[in-house]
């Protein structure tokens, strides 16, 4: 007689999981948890890592004072020189208007240090707009409140809108000015002002008193290559008040 009877198949142990087998050793991962954030608290108050001493270097001459370096990156005393956010202090002393770069550099020893150093903008041109003028950097930078300096174009920008110190110039009539003051000076047209007319034409004031006037500036640059020519057709003889040349091909003169 069969059997029937087959053989067990006895039951497959289970890997342990990965709780079970950390869980004997759940209290030392604990302690361990609590002396790393008590050594890390430890560490980031330890006065072996606290600022000693905070170098700044501005250029010679920089309209940016140490003293406003100092309290735009408002380093406090106290500061772990390793836990610094470099790149927020940057930012801060980067937000300073006459600032263009600046540098954050730390070191350990001899004491814990930061360096700091900036590169300062140049004013290019005086913007001025209803009772407003302020004075600008070649990317259109607002770099403070009057015309710092003199010897520079002074531009019209008739009703546009300044921004405060630190902000861009982003009007578009002044941006074109601001591209036809820079062909001018490719030109070699040292400018006192530059503006439109009360046609919308181009006219400026060299730097003798002579009004040139360009009407359309798509042209710029050739009409600009006449001033020369012309002035020195003059001659000294007579003084001249002004140059128009808003007919290339037939430039006239006005004498005073």
């Amino acid at each position: 007689m069969k059997s029937d009877a087959r053989p067990r198949t006895l039951p497959r142990r289970r890997k342990p999981s990965l709780a079970a087998r950390v869980k004997p050793f759940w209290i030392l991962m604990l302690v361990l948890l609590v002396l790393v954030a008590v050594g890390g608290a430890w560490l980031a108050r330890s006065p072996w890592f606290r600022v000693a001493r905070v170098g700044i270097d501005v250029p010679l001459a920089s309209p940016v004072s140490d003293e406003r370096v100092r309290a735009a990156a408002a380093i406090a005393p106290d500061a772990n020189v390793w836990l610094l956010n470099g790149g927020a202090i940057r930012k801060r002393i980067e937000a300073i208007p006459y600032v263009d770069r600046a540098t954050v550099h730390r070191g350990q020893f001899p004491q814990p240090f930061v360096e700091l150093s900036i590169t300062v903008r140049r004013p290019t041109a005086c913007v001025r707009a209803g009772d407003r003028e302020v004075t600008i950097d070649a990317s259109s930078r607002v770099l403070q409140p009057g015309c710092a300096a003199p010897t520079v174009a002074r531009i019209d920008a008739g009703p546009a809108k300044l921004p405060l110190p630190g902000g861009t110039v982003a009007d578009p009539d002044v941006g074109r000015l601001l591209a036809d003051a820079r062909t001018l000076a490719d030109a070699n047209l040292a400018l006192r002002s530059l503006g439109r007319d009360r046609f919308g034409g181009l006219e400026a004031v060299d730097v003798t008193g002579v009004v040139l006037k360009f009407g359309d500036d798509a042209d710029l640059a050739k009409k600009a290559s006449l001033v020369a020519p012309v002035r020195a057709g003059i001659g000294t003889k007579r003084p001249v008040r002004a140059i128009d040349l808003r007919s290339p091909g037939t430039p006239t003169v006005e004498f005073r």
